[in-house]
């Protein structure tokens, strides 16, 4: 009989020293005291047993044993064929319509006989059990040292590091953390509190420079106060590029504080109104353009003007428009918004959907506040009554007055998107005026104040050398929905070689 060995070794099994070479020896002696003639050997090293299914070697494997080139697969145990109970049945199932075996020399299987049939079925199960079992076990480990204040594994941020599992300051890196609040409090630019930080010779954990990117990151993480966040974390995927679960489902632990409270909110109070979208009103390099890192191709690359050139230009797609052409098209879609009545109507109308929204949100967000808040009223009268006893109360109560503070910062946030929103509303007609008015006398600004208006109002241009799409941010009111009567503000402008036409 032509056979087959199956190696598959994983990354603890090298640590163990034991190799590819080892199993395949072993089923070439039990192959060679049968008579058996080893016609193929599908290795696959440092591959999960989790599933082997849609592997390259597994999948050669099976289109050998449909072509009859093999008649059976020689393996050390289940677990190294599978370690999940429906491929291993796919395995038993394939190889049977094929008329070949599977043969583990661990377990002394061998699926030609109907025993052995029985026998693979039930120790395919037991394996799944036993692999769901553990992963039980250590989810409920993971619970226990999570409730009694251990550290369950991951990363700390910088200024914290990890002593006998638990999380304790840095001393080496904490001041720098506390020198970053100090530094944004008096600059409130991240550029400048990064330059401020490596001017000084301060370097990341890796050694690298500082950038905006990454204070920006610090100074909104709420450890820094002593609240540490965790089960944040979710694959990243097309429609969850960042990795990260809805914020209802976060769930936060004390740990040490390296500043206050209260200034920890003073720099957040200050980010959350920059990312409101304030004018910027950092001067403006004189090397960007009024629509760089602002206009795209319908690839999603960039479109940039080149030295000597007075084209933005897509590198990839090879076309481009005139930057004169594309400041006359801004200026045509926000004019053609600021004097159309159906659009203001309709933002108006979008503005008090988002209100109602946000009321919404509020009175649901005091409602669990208002239930976590009874629930600690309850436990502080049952420990003062004796019937929870002091020594098991912070057990208890700490992970619920967590979960309170971090309601009463959500109803806070909440209550001041509410407050922009109405502010925005009550003023909406006395602005789109004023704005009317400043955009009629564009030719009148610096190029730096045309970029901040651009900046302030548009999320991006899509060009595909056709057409070209406007998405906006919002004209002059803050609200969160797009402008425009599908909620959505499009303007878009047709093409015609170089001819420019208004639809």
């Amino acid at each position: 009989m032509n056979v087959g060995i199956f190696v598959r070794v994983s990354v603890i099994d090298k640590k163990n020293k034991e190799s590819p070479e080892i199993h395949e020896a072993r089923a070439r002696m039990f192959a060679s005291s049968k008579g058996w003639n080893v016609s193929r050997v599908y290795v696959l090293p440092g591959v999960s047993g989790k599933t082997t299914l849609n592997q390259l070697e597994t999948q050669k494997m099976l289109r050998d044993i449909k072509a009859g080139i093999i008649e059976g697969i020689i393996f050390s145990k289940l677990a190294r064929l599978a370690r999940n109970t429906e491929e291993l049945l796919f395995y038993s199932k394939y190889f049977q319509e094929h008329n070949a075996s599977l043969i583990s020399l661990s377990e002394s299987i061998d699926t030609s006989t109907s025993s052995g049939r029985l026998f693979y079925t039930m120790i395919s199960a037991m394996g799944q059990w036993e692999r769901e079992n553990n992963l039980e076990r250590m989810l409920a480990s993971i619970e226990t040292r999570r409730s009694l204040g251990k550290f369950t594994g991951g990363t700390v941020s910088y200024g914290f590091k990890i002593v006998d599992a638990k999380v304790v300051i840095n001393e080496d890196e904490a001041p720098v953390r506390r020198l970053m609040f100090d530094l944004f409090l008096e600059h409130q630019r991240m550029s400048t509190v990064a330059r401020k930080l490596n001017e000084k010779g301060y370097r990341t954990r890796k050694n690298k420079p500082w950038s905006d990117t990454t204070v920006r990151r610090l100074l909104k993480n709420t450890d820094a106060k002593g609240i540490r966040r965790f089960n944040y974390k979710a694959p990243v995927t097309k429609d969850n590029p960042l990795g990260l679960k809805p914020q209802s489902e976060w769930e936060y632990l004390k740990c040490p504080k390296i500043i206050g409270e209260k200034k920890w909110e003073s720099v957040n109070v200050v980010i959350r109104e920059q990312e409101k979208g304030s004018i910027n009103k950092q001067p403006l390099n004189k090397r960007i353009h009024l629509f760089t890192n602002i206009i795209k191709c319908q690839r999603g690359h960039k479109m940039s003007i080149q030295s000597k050139s007075e084209r933005y230009t897509c590198k990839e797609c090879k076309y481009g428009i005139g930057k004169d052409d594309l400041e006359d098209i801004f200026l045509t879609r926000l004019k053609q918004f600021l004097k159309s009545n159906d659009e203001l109507n309709e933002y108006n109308k979008s503005n008090a959907i988002e209100i109602q929204i946000k009321e919404g949100e509020i009175e649901f967000a005091e409602s669990k506040l208002n239930k976590a808040q009874m629930r600690l009223d309850k436990l502080v009268e049952l420990n003062l009554s004796g019937e929870i006893p002091t020594i098991g109360f912070k057990k208890h109560y700490e992970p619920i007055f967590l979960k309170t503070e971090q309601l009463r910062l959500n109803v806070k946030d909440l209550r001041l998107e509410l407050e922009a929103l109405q502010n925005a509303k009550s003023s909406f007609n006395e602005i789109a005026t004023k704005s009317l008015e400043f955009y009629n006398n564009w030719e009148d600004l610096d190029r730096a104040e045309k970029r901040s208006i651009i900046e302030s109002i548009t999320t991006e241009i899509i060009f595909n050398n056709k057409t070209i799409k406007f998405k906006m941010k919002k004209i002059a009111p803050l609200s969160s929905l797009e402008l425009g009567k599908n909620g959505q503000h499009y303007g878009t402008i047709l093409l015609h070689g170089e001819k420019l036409q208004k639809l």
